[in-house]
């Protein structure tokens, strides 16, 4: 007879001439293999709201670092809002991994969940670019710059705040903004689905 460990026995009263009966192997390597790989097994005693701020940390300083790239390279020849779109499209496999790796665990197969995460990360994009271009336009720096300086939390330097005409502000409203709506539509798409009568009946029959 076929070894099996114990865990996977149980005694079966019903057939006295077979005592010992077996679950399925299958459902019990499932209940072993059930939670997903992260970046750490410690972030596992985690729990997921706060795994994923610390992913939008992580994701804020690296696009916060290719937006400053982009603005440095390509603001004399593009407007914000287009720096913004094309830097967003380009971290969005990035920001994938790394939320995958926090918060919901590295998808099987990857290239798949990436595609189907597109559309999430797309809808950020137009978000923030249309964001961005409607907070430049209404002069949203200079207007936070004018409200700090008079509650004289800090003061600036008018010959060097001319001189130097950045976006800092804009890009933080428009990264806070965008996180909102990243966080809701990933636990959407990334979290537990809840099982269908099919999916009810099939572990039935499983059992």
């Amino acid at each position: 007879m076929e070894h099996t460990p114990i865990y996977q026995r149980i005694i079966n009263f019903e057939d006295p001439e077979n005592p010992i009966a077996f679950f399925p192997k299958v459902n019990m390597s499932k209940n072993f293999e059930s939670k997903p790989r992260l970046l750490h097994p410690a972030l596992h005693n985690v729990p997921q709201a706060v795994r994923f701020p610390m992913a939008g940390i992580v994701n804020t300083v690296g696009f916060m670092l290719a937006l400053s790239i982009g603005n440095n390279l390509l603001k004399e020849s593009l407007s914000a809002s287009t720096i913004y779109s094309l830097s967003s499209l380009l971290y969005l496999p990035i920001g994938h991994a790394v939320t995958s790796l926090f918060v919901f665990g590295w998808p099987k197969p990857y290239l798949r969940n990436l595609l189907i995460n597109l559309p999430v990360g797309m809808s950020g994009t137009m978000m923030g670019s249309f964001c961005t271009g409607l907070l430049v336009s209404y002069e949203f720096d200079s207007k936070v710059k004018s409200l700090l300086q008079m509650l004289n939390f800090v003061s600036y330097d008018a010959e060097k705040e001319d001189s130097e005409e950045g976006q800092t502000y804009t890009n933080i409203a428009v990264i806070i903004v965008t996180g909102i709506w990243g966080y809701f539509i990933s636990v959407l798409v990334n979290g537990p689905k809840r099982p269908t009568k099919a999916t009810k009946k099939k572990h039935e029959k499983e059992l």
